[in-house]
């Protein structure tokens, strides 16, 4: 059973998001500790310790990211297609993605699910109750849900270049013609 990361009465934090960011800087911290007790100096073990704790900075929850809320980006897909990926921090595949679209100038709507209950829920209704990431979806007004689009670049250029065909019309009256 996946639980949900927010906040419920009587549960304020979540174990786990802070877990790899506390372990890279206590690493740093015992490697800063034996190079000083080893008597390779000061500098080399400050050098160390603040490496690590950028590492260990860019993997927390604090580090600013590109988050737009779901609701936010709900209501301007109500006018166009918008592409959304669901994502979450720490998350391999996300930030890779997250490069390969900024390298290849896609428009994207990043949705942290750690910080959005809505996206989350979204997250975990289309992966079977997993918060698998990155999850690419297709906001189209013209249907009632999300679009499951494959979450690679070819995929989001495929739905961004498709976001720009106008929508299909019915016809309004048949047509005949003549020879």
């Amino acid at each position: 059973m996946v639980t949900s990361p927010f906040a419920r009465p009587g549960r304020e934090l979540v174990p786990g998001r802070w877990l790899g960011s506390v372990a890279v800087l206590a690493l740093g911290c015992a490697i800063a500790w034996t190079l000083v007790g080893f008597g390779h100096g000061v500098p080399l073990a400050t050098a160390v310790l603040l490496g690590l704790a950028a590492v260990a900075l860019w993997n927390s929850p604090l580090r600013a990211t590109g988050h737009e809320p779901l609701a936010a980006v709900r209501s301007r897909a109500a006018f166009e297609n918008a592409v959304v990926v669901l994502w979450r921090p720490g998350c391999a595949y996300s930030s890779a993605l997250r490069r390969r679209a900024a390298r290849e100038g896609l428009k994207v709507h990043w949705v942290n699910i750690w910080r959005d209950e809505d996206a989350y829920e979204l997250c975990c209704s289309i992966n079977r109750g997993s918060e698998e990431t990155p999850t690419a979806v297709v906001l189209d007004p013209r249907h009632s849900g999300p679009i499951v689009i494959p979450a690679s670049v070819p995929g989001i250029r495929e739905a961004t270049s498709a976001r720009a065909l106008p929508a299909p019309r019915a016809l309004q009256s048949p047509r005949t013609f003549r020879r």
